[in-house]
């Protein structure tokens, strides 16, 4: 049984995008681990990496994972800066099915080259040479997924079904958020007074 879907991969993969549709369809929550830090630190992504610098990044972003991770029916985007390292996803699919979102490497040097400036560990002056170096390193995590979804070509309706009818297939349950019933609400606001 698992809790959540999450989804990683490279910046400009098209993680975001696919994960806010994806639990509109199925009406769960979606969950941005680079909006979180943003949140945490009051600063732009780029802005968060400046300041604490790669490692303690790094630690923050793990951090959030873990935390996020025992949410119920949630979409959750990981931020595409660093490839997850093995452990670390070991530990997400106790709990979550992972979906690994990829794309061709023209079609994300054009998302990046959108929101320059945004992404923190990105090369500006070689983006074509930084895309291809950093799809390199994330294709072994891509093995380890659950499922791998290629979003170059796909439209986003055929790719959200795509991933419900292997998760169907797969026979992958998720555990129910448990709603709060009005008498635990009532206790709750009466031992506050």
């Amino acid at each position: 049984m698992k809790r959540n879907i999450i989804l990683i991969g490279t910046m400009g993969s098209g993680k975001s995008h696919l994960g806010r549709n994806l639990a509109e369809a199925k009406g769960w929550q979606f969950v941005d681990t680079d909006r979180l830090l943003e949140r945490r630190y009051n600063l732009p992504i780029a802005q968060v990496y400046e300041k604490l610098g790669e490692k303690l990044f790094r630690a923050a972003e793990r951090e959030i994972l873990k935390k996020v991770c025992l949410y119920h029916e949630s979409v959750i985007s990981v931020g595409g800066n660093f490839p997850i390292d093995v452990r670390t996803l070991r530990y997400l699919q106790r709990y979550a099915y992972i979906v690994g979102i990829r794309a061709a490497n023209y079609r994300i040097v054009k998302r990046v080259n959108r929101r320059i400036g945004k992404r923190p560990t990105m090369d500006y002056d070689d983006v074509g040479g930084f895309v291809e170096s950093m799809l390199q390193v994330w294709k072994p995590l891509y093995r380890k997924c659950d499922l791998v979804i290629d979003t170059t070509y796909g439209r986003t309706e055929d790719l959200i079904d795509r991933i419900h009818e292997v998760i169907e297939q797969d026979g992958i349950v998720f555990k129910k958020r448990r709603p709060l019933t009005g008498g635990k609400r009532r206790e709750k606001s009466s031992n506050s007074n």
